[in-house]
């Protein structure tokens, strides 16, 4: 009786997603600033998808002091572009063989550089915190083996295997895991990047960064809310515009905030901050087709979709969602993973990063600190 009343409470929980991924389509953001709210900074965490996921592990790196955990979907390890993109196409996707002992052991140096020169926060916090790894073995953009070797630095950095969940025999493609929204889980690699795999990749990650959860709950009826807010006024020195910020930071012109009824109400929360993958651009069709052309921009599916909301709802978790946007130097609205914006030398993996500067104000706005 017991297992049958299981399977039962298991069926309603997928019913109540399927039925939650419907609504979120209908959830409107709200334009306005970003709000303050009573958060625990030092229990922030981070994760994306792809290119995402290389940029969730640049800023875990460079703020692991305020961060618990990271969770990289389909990424490459900590600075292996080395500020090249022909690097970025092939050591970082296609050519794991290229990321030999040496370089793996460059990487770490480079690291334990930067910090030493106070350019990121200490490599040594991270041997306390959690790393979730994800990695389908169908995946011809970002090589499995490519993700082995994120895990390999990693514990090249100290942190101890059990403090690493690696999910790498899944039959997926390059993509998002979702429990059903998107393709089918074995499509290699097509829009939205978002793939229905009877898996929740959000809900996975952010369980094993803090621990046990609550259940996820429909954004449908709970309270939240979903605000559009400008990014120029994040970046340093401001924009003056939109078209200055996508030229000078390729950050797009607005960015959106998942804030549960919990911490609308002044109780303590977190900042989970999600970076989406490249060609995910919320105005630009995927495929590069001109919007009064037919084509059909991407928009908010990795912000509705990806499965955080649900579970931000539950467990008093406000959901940050930076938006990339395409520009000359930039051609597929990727975050800045392998230094396209120039800059002082690895400036892209520091602090000083203008991107990963412009989330970390946008946290600092949220909580104060």
């Amino acid at each position: 009786m017991i297992k049958r009343l299981f399977v039962a409470c298991l069926a309603l929980w997928i019913a109540a997603l399927a039925a939650g991924g419907a609504a979120a389509d209908d959830m409107q953001p709200v334009r306005e600033n970003l709000g303050r709210y009573h958060i625990d900074i030092r229990e922030s965490s981070v994760s994306g998808l792809s290119a995402g996921g290389g940029v969730a592990n640049q800023f875990f790196v460079a703020y692991s002091g305020i961060m618990s955990g990271v969770g990289v979907f389909a990424g490459g390890p900590y600075g292996c572009a080395r500020g090249e993109l022909l690097k970025a196409v092939n050591d970082c996707m296609a050519r794991p063989d290229f990321l030999t002992p040496g370089v793996m052991a460059e990487l770490k140096d480079r690291a334990l550089a930067y910090a030493g020169n106070h350019r990121i926060d200490a490599v040594e916090n991270l041997k306390t915190k959690k790393v979730f790894l994800f990695s389908g073995t169908m995946d011809r953009t970002v090589r499995p083996a490519v993700m082995d070797k994120v895990y390999d630095w990693y514990l090249s950095t100290g942190v101890l295997a059990s403090r690493i969940h690696y999910k790498k025999d899944m039959a997926a493609g390059h993509a998002m895991p979702t429990i059903n929204y998107g393709n089918p889980c074995g499509e290699i690699s097509s829009p939205p990047w978002i793939a229905a795999c009877n898996y929740d990749g959000a809900g996975e990650a952010l369980k094993y960064i803090y621990g046990t959860l609550n259940p996820p709950a429909p954004v449908a009826g709970a309270g939240g809310k979903l605000i559009e807010f400008a990014q120029k006024d994040f970046v340093d020195p401001p924009a003056a515009n939109p078209e200055d910020l996508v030229r000078e930071t390729s950050l797009n012109e607005f960015g959106y905030a998942y804030v549960p009824k919990s911490c609308q109400q002044g109780e303590a929360c977190r900042i989970h901050v999600v970076f989406h993958g490249c060609r995910q651009i919320y105005n630009r069709d995927p495929g590069g087709k001109d919007l009064t052309q037919g084509g059909r921009a991407f928009g908010l599916q990795m912000v509705l979709h990806a499965g955080y909301n649900e579970w931000a709802n539950t467990n008093h978790i406000i959901v940050l969602y930076p938006q990339a946007q395409k520009n000359k130097v930039n051609p597929n609205g990727c975050f800045d993973w392998w230094g396209y914006l120039g800059g002082a030398k690895d400036v892209y993996l520091t602090k000083d990063a203008p991107q990963m500067k412009a989330v970390r104000a946008m946290m600092k706005t949220l909580s104060g600190k």
